[in-house]
């Protein structure tokens, strides 16, 4: 499959969760907000890179936000795959709940002033569907973003509803011997 386009929900894909940040390590929301990663999180796009060293990418698309950036440069770098920034893969923007502690931002689906779910999930979703490859594809983003593809195409995030820093997964779609996707870590 090396080289042929991408189909979202059809070809297989890898993803990979930007590097530790600061915020992301002290529980802080951080959202759209631009955030460095720390020099762990830094030698975490390292050894994600060395994980895909064996990978035959085609290519790599990026949220544009510096963590997410940043993560897939260093995998780009050290694979010698093109990266290429996609807008609609960046996190969701929670309003004013932004840079403050996750336990302050209210329960409920949509609080006030964020992006809505079903804005954000229908962004991912155009994103992901706007890539066209070459496969195979590494989509470089953040755990919201995970969690909105998954409910894109249907596997089964209650078995999986978040992605570590710095962890490398290939997303295989359904096939005739079973008919959930496959979800591994690389």
């Amino acid at each position: 499959m090396a080289g042929s386009d991408f189909e979202f929900g059809v070809t297989p894909f890898y993803f990979l969760r930007h590097g530790e940040t600061r915020e992301s390590r002290a529980g802080i929301l951080q959202g759209q907000n631009e955030t460095e990663l720390t020099i762990g999180g830094r030698q975490m796009a390292e050894a994600a890179a060395q994980a895909l060293s064996n990978v035959p990418l085609g290519s790599i698309y990026a949220s544009p936000l510096k963590r997410a950036w940043r993560t897939a440069s260093v995998v780009s770098i050290l694979t010698g795959t093109p990266v290429y920034p996609l807008p609609g893969l960046m996190e969701r923007h929670w309003g004013r709940f932004q840079g403050r502690r996750k336990t302050l931002r209210p329960a409920t689906p949509n609080p006030e002033s964020a992006e809505t779910l079903e804005d954000f999930r229908h962004r991912v979703a155009e994103a992901m569907k706007s890539i066209s490859g070459p496969s195979p594809v590494l989509v470089v983003a953040h755990s919201g973003v995970f969690r909105a593809i998954g409910d894109s195409i249907g596997f089964p995030i209650e078995d999986r509803v978040s992605v570590t820093s710095g962890e490398v997964l290939r997303l295989e779609p359904p096939a005739a011997s079973r008919r959930t996707w496959r979800i591994s870590v690389v």
